[in-house]
């Protein structure tokens, strides 16, 4: 084949390949466009107010102590679920106010893209900058939700963090 032919055929396969992966999900995009240092809200969510955004990073498994009664809830749903943190992926877990039970509770899973998702407070220490009005949480409720983008001196990756900010 020559030449003037297999570059309409390669294009043709890219199109295809493009057209058949998943999009990806908004809060995914939001992150993915964020540059260090930004404390941003995340839009077009719609989730009712009072929603908590609980963040696991990869290999989490669980929320750490301290989430209190919501925690315990998220806990009880991802053991029950059998879920085990893998690398190259973080999750969102969604804790809805009024179900009871499994049913107001939602986990999104995303592949690690062009970011690293963090919630230890150890992890933040060693960014670069952390703003002063900028409060990292466990759970954070969705209408007062805020990622901070950041990064640490050696490592060029943003680092993203939930919480709120004053």
């Amino acid at each position: 084949m020559t030449q003037a032919l297999l570059r309409p055929l390669g294009l043709l396969l890219l199109a295809t390949l493009a057209a058949c992966s998943p999009a990806k999900h908004p809060i995914d995009q939001q992150l993915s466009q964020l540059r260090p240092v930004t404390i941003a809200a995340l839009t077009g969510l719609d989730w009712p107010a009072g929603s908590l955004l609980c963040p696991l990073t990869p290999y989490q498994d669980s929320l750490p102590p301290g989430g209190g009664a919501d925690g315990e809830r998220v806990n009880a749903f991802l053991k029950r679920k059998q879920f085990k943190g893998e690398d190259g992926q973080w999750s969102l877990v969604i804790v809805k106010p009024s179900p009871a039970g499994d049913a107001g509770i939602e986990q999104l899973l995303f592949k690690q893209g062009g970011y690293d998702v963090i919630n230890e407070g150890t992890l933040l220490k060693r960014a670069e900058t952390v703003p002063a009005n900028f409060r990292r949480q466990i759970c954070v409720p969705v209408e007062h939700a805020r990622v901070l983008v950041t990064r640490t001196p050696s490592d060029p990756r943003p680092m993203i963090s939930f919480g709120t900010a004053d």
